[in-house]
């Protein structure tokens, strides 16, 4: 087969893609994203990070892209979602197209429990106490033991956040759609049954991407549901929280501190009142990113060509 890579990507793992790739051709996209050789039409293409953020800023860049793919029947992305406009547009033109997820489920659910930490031991506070050189001991919470952490979807990520917060003795709730195989769960819900694990948690962590069935599916209801003393996680798609309802709930103190980072639309605009509210946190979508995330991209690659190669299942398929 005849496999594009960009020239950055290939350049930073030549040893590995050399080795791994023997008895394929790697054909290289140039900074302008087209082909150096354009004798040789790829089969396949592997979206890294840099060609997709260099698409997303340059539009030139993407139109040579999206020449360059056109002869191709399996593209591989790096990232998880596949709602956007870019992504559509590669899904229409390929046979068979792979995404990302899982990839940065490490880096997420360090973020969340981050947030998590910060909370229950008040960093904040303790930030300030030592600006002021105030010794003051504070009486906090202080541990996660027997705390409940509410899951909504149950992917790679939610299992990575699962796996973390049995390590802090939690007991973990989540909802997804099918059974699941894991020594790191105490109780699955149906999707449907959203609102009757919300009771219960005393976290909730969104992971779900954005679907005609989780539009909005976190709304006013939902909050109601929370207890007042919880803590509400958004590393899923923005689309998926009702910002108005979230607002009202912690404006009133319905629950008691957010977390975002995602939201809608993006960027968060400076009129949005999330950006004055002392108990929301906001950070700018940028939870996923680590300095193995790259590493992590060209292991899935590696592993989707060898399933390509011997007709197994290819690794989230489209």
């Amino acid at each position: 087969m005849n496999i594009c890579i960009s020239e950055f990507t290939y350049t930073a793992f030549k040893e590995r893609l050399n080795k791994d790739l023997t008895g394929h051709t790697i054909v290289l996209i140039d900074e302008k994203g087209m082909l150096k050789d354009s004798s040789v039409q790829p089969d396949v293409f592997f979206l890294s990070y840099e060609v997709m953020f260099r698409a997303l800023a340059d539009s030139e860049y993407k139109q040579n892209l999206m020449t360059a793919l056109e002869s191709c029947t399996f593209v591989q992305g790096s990232w998880a979602g596949t709602e956007s406009e870019f992504a559509q547009e590669i899904i229409s033109k390929v046979k068979t197209f792979s995404h990302g997820g899982g990839i940065h489920a490490i880096t997420i659910a360090t973020y969340v429990f981050s947030q998590i930490l910060r909370v229950v031991k008040d960093i904040d506070s303790h930030i300030e106490k030592q600006k002021n050189k105030d010794w003051t001991p504070m009486m906090l919470t202080g541990e996660l033991t027997d705390l409940t952490i509410g899951i909504a979807g149950f992917g790679g990520i939610g299992q990575e956040v699962g796996r973390l917060a049995k390590a802090f003795r939690m007991r973990v709730f989540a909802t997804k759609r099918t059974p699941v195989d894991t020594n790191n769960l105490d109780q699955l819900f149906k999707p449907s049954d959203l609102d009757e694990m919300l009771k219960q948690s005393d976290f909730v962590v969104n992971c779900l991407p954005v679907t005609p069935e989780t539009l909005k599916v976190f709304g006013e209801d939902q909050f109601k549901c929370m207890k007042e003393s919880s803590m509400f996680i958004n590393v899923g798609r923005g689309e998926t929280v009702d910002e108005e309802a979230l607002i009202k709930a912690l404006e009133s103190k319905q629950i008691s501190v957010a977390a975002l980072d995602t939201t809608d639309p993006e960027p968060l605009p400076d009129s949005s009142p999330l950006w004055e509210l002392e108990n929301c946190f906001i950070t700018p979508h940028d939870s996923a990113w680590g300095p193995k995330a790259p590493e992590r991209a060209v292991d899935l690659f590696l592993d989707n060509i060898s399933r390509l190669v011997s007709g197994d299942k290819i690794i989230n398929e489209v």
